[in-house]
């Protein structure tokens, strides 16, 4: 089991430096494509108007994934469908991240290994929070880098064989 997306398993992390293209628009990072997925209507941060497709821009332009999240937490209105949508918007993510072919041989190199998103910051949802009091969480994100490795390997078996 791979519990944790730090060291060699960095890569793993929505963290992790890997480009991401939207509707014209290039994302650093799967957690920058993420935040800016929440925005579909304007905004006014600071005193500044922003259309949604502004927002986005501007998020994709954030120096760093950290920044980005607590950008996404602080500043940006949910829109009104994201419970029903955020799951599809960060299998698209992935899916693109590991399109790039030196992520996509990494992945493969987790092998059958059980991927679990641990974190400390109570995200039950994506993934498991070790910190002791929060209840088992669901791991999302590890469901969903297992799914796409297993495309990965369908995928490449499917090209063998034709």
């Amino acid at each position: 089991m791979i519990d944790s997306f730090k060291g060699r398993w960095s890569f793993l992390s929505n963290f992790y430096p890997a480009e991401i293209e939207h509707r014209g628009i290039k994302y650093p990072t799967v957690e920058h494509y993420y935040v800016a997925m929440k925005v579909n209507s304007d905004h006014i941060i600071d005193g500044t108007h922003f259309s949604a497709s502004d927002l986005r821009e501007f998020i994709s332009k954030i120096s760093t994934a950290g920044r980005v999240k607590r950008f996404g937490r602080q500043s940006v209105e949910l829109r009104k469908d994201w419970e029903s949508v955020r799951y599809d918007v960060m299998l698209y993510g992935v899916r693109e991240k590991f399109k790039h072919e030196h992520l996509k041989e990494m992945l493969l190199q987790t092998g059958d290994e059980e991927l679990v998103e641990g974190n400390w910051w109570h995200d039950v949802y994506f993934g498991v929070c070790d910190c002791g009091k929060c209840p088992k969480g669901q791991n999302i994100l590890g469901k969903i880098l297992m799914l796409v490795r297993k495309e990965t390997i369908d995928s490449s078996l499917y090209n063998f064989l034709v």
